[in-house]
């Protein structure tokens, strides 16, 4: 495993972990996770990851992820099929539950209006009871450059390509 493969493998454990965090916390932690404050569930889930010592610079970051998956859920269904699938129907699959615009948008914010935009996301997931792999959003909050738009291309394939390949195994997130 290259190098870079094996940091990006150490970053999705992390996100993978606050998942798995979240789920032994008790009704009290995770609703002040999904209000998204930097309480002590917050910490705790920080310090489970082993990111205590988060940078300044990333706090607002770790807790837009930490609220969303709080929000919406964790599962292995990557997040452009996940945004596909929310309120589509069995009867028309061919029709996206999230917007064509709202991609447009999600996809091409800038550092400020990411957040609001995913936090938005999360509760339409949670609306349209869809969970996701936020591995790409994490990618989106805390990339720039080649590797934030190759996170964008990624998602924009899993949405687009979605009804296309629908029939097959769409578990992974890479």
């Amino acid at each position: 495993m290259s190098t870079e493969s094996q940091t990006e493998a150490d970053w999705d454990n992390l996100t993978d972990g606050l998942w798995q965090m979240y789920e032994r916390l008790g009704n009290g932690d995770q609703a002040e996770l999904r209000r998204g404050l930097p309480s002590e569930p917050f910490w705790r889930m920080l310090g489970y990851i082993g990111r205590e010592d988060v940078h300044e610079d990333d706090l607002s970051k770790w807790q837009t992820l930490i609220q969303c998956i709080a929000l919406s859920g964790y599962e292995g269904t990557p997040f452009g099929v996940a945004l596909w699938r929310m309120g589509a129907s069995e009867e028309r699959p061919e029709q996206p539950g999230y917007s064509k615009q709202r991609l447009k948008r999600l996809l091409e914010a800038d550092d400020d209006q990411l957040p609001t935009l995913l936090r938005h996301t999360a509760k339409q997931m949670r609306s349209a009871d869809q969970s996701a792999n936020w591995n790409a959003a994490r990618k989106l909050l805390f990339y720039d450059g080649d590797s934030a738009e190759k996170a964008r291309l990624r998602i924009a394939q899993q949405y687009y390509t979605y009804t296309t390949h629908s029939n097959q195994d769409d578990s992974t997130d890479e």
